[in-house]
Order: C-alpha cells, then sequence, then structure tokens
C-alpha cells in the first residue's frame, strides 16, 4: 500500500530517473519495456495536456493490477494545475503519478497539497523523519517542541524554513506509515487510521494559518512508538 500521488523537484533527468527507481522499487514495475509505466514529458503543460492525461489515467492497467503514470514538465500553467487537481486527488484504482518539476514553489497549493515530496529536495540534505520516529515518545516531543519554536522565528526567511521542515517532516512520516502497512508491520487498522487523519493533515500544512501545536499534539498521541520492522 502507497500514497497515489508525489513530486520530484530538480533536474529534469534526474527526476525521472529518480521517479523510474521508485515505481521499480515501490511498486514491483519494471520500467523495461511496460506498457504500464508511462512517462510525458511537457516543456510547458498546458490545460489540453493536462485534459489527454486525465483520459489515460482514467484507462485500466494493461498487464496487471497497477500502472505508473510519470509527468514531467518544465512549466505548467495554472489552468492546467487546475485540471489535474481531481485526478491527483483520486486516481483510477492501482494508478501511481508522479509529477517531475524543477520546483515545488511553482506549484499552486491546492495541488501541492495532494503530493508527497519524492526524496529529492530535502531540508539541509536531510530527511528528519526516521531520526525523529526512532525517538522514545518523550523525546519526541522535544523534537517538536523545537521545531516548532523555529516556526515562529523573527526572521521570516528562518520561519518560512522551519514551516517547510514541519511539512517534510509529517510527509516523511506518512511515507513511514506506507511502507509498515505495505510491510504490514503492525495494525493494519490503525495504521489505515493514521493514514486516513495524515492525508486529512497535510493539505493543512500548506495553509499559513494551519495549528501545528495542535496537529502535533494530535500526531504524537497516536503515533505508535515503534513503526515497522
Amino acid at each position: 500500500m502507497t500514497h497515489h500521488a508525489y513530486v520530484y523537484a530538480g533536474p529534469k533527468e534526474e527526476g525521472i530517473q529518480g521517479a523510474l527507481a521508485f515505481v521499480e522499487a515501490e511498486l514491483g514495475l519494471s520500467p523495461q519495456n511496460n506498457p504500464d509505466v508511462t512517462v510525458f514529458e511537457y516543456g510547458h503543460l498546458s490545460v489540453d495536456d493536462a485534459r489527454r492525461i486525465t483520459t489515460f489515467v482514467a484507462q485500466a492497467p494493461v498487464t496487471g493490477d497497477k500502472k505508473a503514470v510519470i509527468i514531467s514538465a518544465g512549466r505548467l500553467f495554472h489552468e492546467a494545475q487546475n485540471a489535474l487537481l481531481k485526478v491527483f486527488e483520486e486516481p483510477s484504482e492501482g494508478t501511481t503519478l508522479i509529477l517531475v518539476i524543477p520546483a515545488e514553489g511553482m506549484l499552486l497549493p491546492t495541488l501541492r497539497s495532494r503530493l508527497i515530496s519524492l526524496a529529492s529536495e530535502k531540508i539541509n540534505g536531510t530527511d528528519s523523519a526516521p531520526e525523529f520516529l526512532q525517538l522514545p515518545k518523550a523525546e519526541r516531543a522535544k523534537f517538536v517542541e523545537k521545531l516548532l519554536v523555529r516556526t515562529k522565528a523573527d526572521k521570516d526567511a528562518d520561519k518560512q524554513a522551519a514551516r517547510l521542515e514541519v511539512l517534510a517532516l509529517v510527509e516523511g512520516i506518512t511515507r513511514a506509515v506506507y511502507a509498515a502497512r505495505a510491510d504490514k508491520t503492525g495494525n493494519t487498522e490503525e495504521l489505515d487510521l493514521l493514514l486516513d487523519e495524515l492525508s486529512r493533515f497535510l493539505p493543512i500544512l500548506h495553509e499559513r494559518s494551519a495549528p501545528l501545536k495542535l496537529i502535533f499534539e494530535h500526531l504524537l498521541l497516536v503515533l505508535p512508538e515503534k513503526l515497522g520492522k
């Protein structure tokens, strides 16, 4: 069980190769001569392009029950992003979508909130979720407290960097929960409930007024002490 929509921000070729590697490792779909692994490449992705992608995504897999669609775009018009909202929120059964773009800042908040980042642009080059999940509950609380203090920094640049770290942390936790669910290394019903909650929190975290303290207080209560094997 994996999330269904991702974004890879970085150089085009690196992004496509990273997306293909993710598809093979996480979905078990070989990119070689596989009709269920498709790459679309655009300089400027238009509304018409977005509509064609939506039609393609609606089609069933050819050889099995899973397919992956990788969409690389140098630019995305706002109208095209709006046209992609529905398909990135609810693609057809078994479909995983990966958007490859130069930078996440080019995305509208409504589209970005539907996506989980792949390992491309990590804050300070690191992903703090594995470290966070290894901590005992008391230390997790201290970790979160320090991070939330930084989201209230006097300098706007420091404040925004901390908020991006908050988002990266919750996305990393979400990936870890999906991995545990796929490996069946825990109570699957509890993990499903946790994934439902995380999916509701992620869009909220893109809002400037997101109640970060309340969200993390809840996560600290519901996250299991050990996630995975």
